[in-house]
């Protein structure tokens, strides 16, 4: 893909999100009440649930991996929100309340696309069927669990994708080696797909937004440790289902027992 389109108009960078899987709106005001009115002014009447924004830094100030990684920590493409397993948020968006001068690029992977490619190698239809048929453990460790294919579908047509660091075969997997197998398969394409992504800078007052069960997101490395991002989890009626208790846009709530 080419970079995210443009645009001052919540309308138009819905319809750009339909398209190409994200957009970034521009003209905004850089703090956190702004970041979700934005979120409501592209969504409109499919919000289901909109919860509180979440600190980013160099990565969500809440998440498990905030005390791992740093502004010179490159993020590897990846799908947010799967602490709360297959009730994941269908749409997110990132505001940058402050960029940093050198560095800090965004990138896009556009899973579909990931699938066709992996589709036109030797053994690529068993592949997907596999990935659309065998269950695997798709829970973040305390986590909501989730225990589903790679490739899911919200029930509607709309296909649901994930990739994320805990991704592993079921307990009770038939063939664990097989399962891990194509987990890797996955995982290795979307990596590869995250090298060659066009890179493309969010500037202070722009929001990009994502559609979260089609793309799998990631950034460069940058200098200014002052570089902060508002991060909006959005739950449409597209959704496949809206987790139960609490909702933030981090895994605050997240966590078994929580409510």
């Amino acid at each position: 893909m080419t970079t995210p389109c443009r645009s001052s108009d919540p309308s138009e960078v819905m319809s750009a999100v339909e398209r190409d899987g994200v957009a970034v709106l521009v003209g905004c005001d850089p703090d956190a009440d702004a970041a979700v009115a934005a979120a409501r002014s592209i969504f409109a009447e499919r919000v289901v649930a909109i919860p509180e924004p979440a600190e980013v830094r160099a990565g969500g100030v809440k998440d498990r991996t905030a005390a791992m990684i740093d502004e010179t920590t490159p993020l590897p493409p990846h799908t947010d929100g799967f602490a709360y397993g297959d009730l994941y948020p269908d749409y997110f968006l990132l505001s940058c309340a402050q960029a940093s001068g050198v560095g800090g690029e965004s990138y896009a992977v556009d899973g579909h696309r990931v699938l066709e490619e992996l589709r036109s190698r030797p053994g690529g239809e068993e592949l997907l069927h596999r990935m659309s048929l065998v269950p695997i453990d798709q829970t973040e460790p305390d986590m909501h669990g989730a225990l589903s294919p790679l490739v899911m579908d919200n029930g509607g047509g709309r296909l649901m994708l994930r990739r994320f660091p805990f991704q592993r075969p079921a307990a009770d997997s038939d063939d664990a080696v097989a399962d891990s197998e194509m987990i890797e398969r996955w995982h290795a394409a979307v990596t590869a797909a995250g090298e060659v992504a066009p890179r493309f800078k969010v500037d202070t007052g722009e929001v990009v937004v994502f559609d979260n069960y089609r793309m799998m997101h990631g950034r460069d490395p940058y200098r200014d440790v002052d570089r902060l991002m508002w991060r909006v989890w959005v739950w449409t009626t597209s959704a496949l289902g809206l987790p139960e208790g609490r909702l933030h846009s981090d895994s605050r709530y997240a966590s078994i027992g929580e409510s």
